[in-house]
């Protein structure tokens, strides 16, 4: 369970990080906005995993939350230089994404949820292994 949420808080990262990446001007990047990632993701699962309409609603403002946590979370400890607390910090964001998710899933969804989070490793896990 511990690995799954990593690699959600994972997924999830990554998609801020190439949103952040692809906005701004003169050269300041601008944070995609949470509402919008938010709802992206919302109609993916919607689409991949059959939720509900009240279930897609539940869910975007659970990603909403964590979405802003994450930024949070990020902001305040990357000044601090301190890796182990940004990585415990972004743990407990993960878990509470997970025990959330969890609540608005059906079982079967639950299931469909895991596997797909197994056969879509964030990107970071595919980066720098390679080449030599």
């Amino acid at each position: 369970m511990k690995k799954y949420s990593y690699l959600l808080a994972l997924l999830l990262f990554v998609g801020l990080s190439s949103a952040y990446a692809q906005g701004g001007q003169g050269g300041r990047r601008q944070q995609m906005d949470p509402e919008k990632v938010a709802k992206q993701r919302a109609d993916m699962w919607q689409e991949e995993f059959g939720l509900s309409d009240e279930q897609h609603e539940k869910v975007q403002a659970v990603l909403v939350k964590n979405i802003e946590e994450t930024q949070e979370k990020m902001q305040s400890l990357r000044g601090s230089g301190d890796r182990a607390a940004m990585q415990k910090g972004m743990e407990e964001v993960r878990e509470s994404l997970e025990k959330e998710l969890k609540t608005i899933f059906t079982e079967t969804q639950w299931t469909a949820y895991e596997k797909w989070k197994k056969e879509n490793p964030p990107m970071q896990r595919r980066r720098g292994g390679g080449g030599q």
